[in-house]
């Protein structure tokens, strides 16, 4: 079984929307990520990426989001970076009570959601402090967009 991806040339106009209907012709039910790493040249060594993609990219939506939107894009990284500050405005915490509630529930979740990254012992072991609010405020003095290693390293 062949499924072949249309690439975009860089002219076309692409309108990208938050949501993604199956009745557009650029939509693929059976896309994959692996489909996604060879349509756009992605080294199995690539690690990072991958994670990243595994991370963001984890419903068909998001895929073919992925897809549409590599037309604008040069670097597949670039775009990961992107799609994870959207999802820090759309899904991150408003306040710090939310956000300390959640890490007494689950420490790796709550810290993927506010940092809209994968989450791994190793860098939980990072954090200088087991405070969710000395994290939190570390975090807003970053800036909303920062990475999970600076903070880990300043709280």
């Amino acid at each position: 079984m062949t499924i072949a991806l249309q690439k975009l040339n860089r002219t076309q106009q692409v309108n990208v929307a938050n949501t993604y209907k199956l009745s557009d012709p650029s939509y693929n039910r059976n896309i994959t990520l692996e489909q996604l790493h060879l349509e756009f040249e992605i080294k199995p060594t690539a690690i990072i990426i991958i994670e990243l993609m595994e991370f963001y990219l984890r419903t068909v939506e998001r895929m073919n989001e992925f897809a549409i939107r590599m037309s604008e894009e040069q670097f597949p990284l670039t775009l990961l970076r992107k799609m994870r500050n959207e999802d820090i405005d759309k899904y991150g915490y408003r306040n710090k009570h939310s956000f300390v509630h959640d890490y007494y529930k689950d420490k790796r979740l709550a810290l993927e959601r506010l940092f809209q990254e994968p989450v791994h012992q190793w860098t939980m072991n990072k954090f200088k402090t087991s405070d969710p609010e000395r994290i939190f405020d570390v975090y807003l003095e970053q800036g909303k967009y920062s990475l999970m290693t600076t903070v880990s390293m300043l709280a």
